[in-house]
């Protein structure tokens, strides 16, 4: 029988995790498909080894030096994590690229509109480059240690929410420039801080509406994310071997309150972190008067009275975080 009840509950969580993902699948680097040199690529992500190479003539000769990943499983922030670095192909330089989706070459310009990277939603290309996510994060949070030629250089982070479409990242695109689909973004650029120490990055998504403009939340609920981390920002941009590490990328979701208010004034004591509280009421027969609002616009508050405790619940796409007011009788004492 506790295996027949053990078999349903991890059905049951197996479903959940289907219809509901809101965090990177290995986003730590512990899992690998291959470690080996040249071909050294972290499960779930994609580099150039099974890239799209569609150059013609002269030009194709570049497309056997592509068939091998800028990658290497390296030493972490905790555990592993994948160094990409950048390289000379065919006497042109190429970035250090790691991403969830498809990479396109058709141009030997770097700065073509025709080489992107994309959500490959249909598989036709084999490599299932597609990452599903249904969550509406507010920041993005993750680490990485720089080891560039010149420590001016900028290497970047893209990561984009976007509908059941074969989404594009295209170089000439910018956050707000796109095609139909995208939900939301977060463009990450950052400078080498010259000192190869790990350092915690943070940025904040953005959300646009269907005509592309900025919003401060939305309803819409992501299919795919595309995430695509460069050594550089520039296409061809920076020395060949620029290395870049990253590690442990995490998709935060704000569940405290802005403010919490009771009987029309502020909760004593109001801390966001702080999620236990005692109200004394004079009148026990009376239910005070609550009102809340989250911090982040995506997330929701819904508010449960009784004559013993109120309860503040903040759900946001990966879960709730629940306040309580304890109510105390001011003329009984207790």
């Amino acid at each position: 029988m506790m295996k027949r009840v053990g078999f349903i509950l991890g059905l049951m969580l197996a479903v959940v995790g289907l219809s509901a993902q809101t965090q990177i699948p290995n986003a730590n680097f512990e899992q690998w498909n291959s470690t080996d040199k040249g071909n050294a690529i972290p499960k779930y992500w994609h580099s150039f080894s099974d890239g799209d190479c569609q150059l013609k003539g002269i030009y194709s000769w570049g497309c056997g030096p592509l068939k091998k990943n800028h990658s290497n499983r390296v030493t972490g922030h905790t555990g592993y994590g994948c160094e990409i670095y950048s390289t000379s192909i065919s006497g042109n330089l190429a970035n250090g690229v790691l991403t969830t989706g498809q990479m396109q070459f058709v141009s030997p310009d770097g700065n073509s509109p025709e080489n992107y990277t994309y959500t490959d939603k249909d598989n036709k290309m084999g490599h299932k480059a597609a990452m599903t996510f249904t969550g509406r994060p507010d920041s993005v949070y993750f680490w990485c240690k720089f080891e560039m030629k010149k420590p001016s250089n900028v290497a970047s982070a893209k990561f984009i929410l976007h509908g059941n479409v074969s989404y594009r990242d295209v170089p000439t695109h910018t956050a707000s420039t796109a095609q139909k689909g995208k939900i939301g973004n977060s463009y990450c650029y950052f400078k080498d801080p010259n000192d190869q120490k790990w350092h915690h990055y943070k940025y904040k998504f953005t959300y646009y509406d269907e005509q592309n403009q900025v919003v401060k939340s939305t309803s819409l609920t992501p299919s795919y994310i595309l995430i695509s981390f460069s050594t550089n920002k520039i296409a061809k941009g920076g020395n060949s071997g620029d290395k870049l590490v990253v590690d442990d990328i995490e998709m935060i979701y704000n569940k405290r309150l802005s403010y919490l208010n009771i009987d029309g004034k502020p909760m004593p004591g109001f801390n966001p972190d702080i999620t236990e509280y005692t109200y004394a009421c004079d009148d026990p027969t009376r239910i005070p008067d609550v009102s809340a609002e989250t911090q982040s616009p995506n997330a929701t508050v819904s508010i449960e009275k009784s004559t013993e405790q109120i309860l503040i619940t903040v759900t946001h796409d990966d879960g709730e975080k629940v306040y309580r007011i304890g109510l105390r009788d001011e003329v009984a004492g207790k």
